[in-house]
């Protein structure tokens, strides 16, 4: 399974990496937010909500974008949450 590798305070928007037609999320987009100070390594693409809360308990930051909202606002408030974070 191919993977990404999340460096420390990076945000990604993982949206090109979810299989909508098979994972049927109730949301649109995924963010993820790295707030350690190591690499962290996920798996994609996303299939299943399960994938998305396997995400959360590494330990990152997740996002789940809805029709309304705006990516640019929603990846800068991720930047500003891992920013505040601090390492």
């Amino acid at each position: 399974m191919p993977k990404f590798i999340v460096q420390p305070k990076e945000a990604l928007n993982l949206g090109g990496y979810i299989l909508e037609n098979k994972a049927k999320l109730g949301y649109r987009d995924v963010i993820v937010g790295n707030p350690f100070k190591e690499p962290v390594k996920i798996y994609v693409p996303i299939y299943s909500e399960k994938e998305v809360e396997g995400i959360e308990a590494l330990g990152l930051y997740v996002h789940r974008f809805c029709i309304g909202e705006s990516l640019v606002e929603e990846i800068e408030a991720m930047r500003a949450r891992l920013r505040e974070k601090g390492i």
